[in-house]
């Protein structure tokens, strides 16, 4: 008798443990960065990788899978197993770009991806040559109307965020600037310092150490209000161009993760969010810590998804494949 009471137990509690499940997380959890290490993503996905690290008590590893405009590293984490330890720092290109650019992809964001929070967002910043003869937004559309077919414009690809700012302002301005791609945003902005390419669209924090270096001269800003880090320089509104077009980070995971999983993650993520150290760490890299609920994020991803997209079939932007 005491020894069928004693299986009795044992038998009790494995089935208690599979119904209730190991607690989470009880192994690192893998960060997928869809850049090359080293740039303003994978810069962010390290710095909140370790708050996240510190507060699940548990390792977050920053992996990059770069490459095809962040497919390879997007559908990575679409086709892993949804049981939240494997994550993907998504950018407008993985989450809203993507679907709208390449005639097929092998995954859909909103359909195979879902949302934990969002991270932060930053700034673009219009930046040119020294050289060139405009010191404001006004001076600068004044310029391109006046020499049509002869300015170009830089960016780190067909289909990045670089390029779609940079035609949303083409739109938004009434001018029409030539698109140059370059293989990453280094040589594109080191274009502009070289005064082979006339302008650029930059995340801030890229383009304030180029300018105090004095290798390219900032126009403006596309957020709806000045930037902490930078209070003297104007945005697009404030000079007469209705230009908002924020960059983001969002962490998200495949799309049957648990909801118990995907909330252990956000509340957490949000916690290292509020930390000073984190919350200073993402300022000095130009990003604004913006803490939030999954449904936050998730409306975030529909919206953006349509307002990216809408700007690149505007501009006619198509890729055919993924290289």
């Amino acid at each position: 008798m005491k020894l069928f009471q004693q299986c009795f137990v044992t038998v009790a509690l494995v089935i208690s443990s599979i119904a209730h499940g190991a607690p989470f997380p009880e192994k690192p959890i893998r960060l997928i960065v869809p850049f090359t290490a080293g740039g303003n993503v994978d810069n962010s996905a390290r710095t909140v990788g370790q708050g996240l690290s510190e507060q699940l008590g548990q390792s977050v590893i920053v992996e990059n899978k770069p490459g095809a405009n962040t497919l390879i590293g997007a559908e990575f984490v679409a086709r892993a197993n949804p049981d939240g330890y494997t994550l993907l720092l998504g950018t407008p290109e993985s989450l809203a770009i993507n679907p709208h650019v390449y005639k097929k992809i092998n995954y859909d964001p909103l359909k195979d991806l879902v949302a934990v929070g969002l991270v932060g967002n930053f700034p673009f910043a219009l930046v040119v040559n020294p050289k060139l003869p405009a010191n404001n937004i006004k001076e600068f559309v004044a310029l391109a109307k006046g020499t049509p077919g002869k300015m170009n414009y830089s960016s780190w690809g067909v289909g990045s965020t670089s390029q779609i700012t940079f035609e949303k302002f083409n739109q938004v301005a009434g001018i029409d600037l030539i698109h140059i791609p370059f293989q990453g945003a280094a040589p594109a902005i080191t274009a502009i310092a070289a005064d082979q390419v006339q302008a650029m669209m930059v995340p801030l924090s890229v383009a304030l150490p180029q300018a105090a270096g004095g290798k390219v001269k900032i126009l403006g800003i596309t957020t709806s209000q000045r930037f902490a880090s930078a209070p003297d320089i104007q945005t697009f509104q404030e000079q007469g161009y209705p230009l908002v077009m924020s960059g983001w980070h969002l962490i998200v995971a495949p799309k049957k993760t648990s909801p118990a999983v995907l909330q252990t993650l956000n509340q957490h993520l949000n916690k290292a969010l509020e930390t000073q150290t984190t919350k200073d760490a993402l300022i000095r890299i130009g990003i604004e810590p913006s803490p939030g609920s999954i449904a936050q994020a998730s409306k975030l991803m529909q919206t953006e998804y349509e307002r990216w997209g809408k700007t690149a079939k505007d501009a006619g932007i198509a890729i055919e494949k993924a290289e």
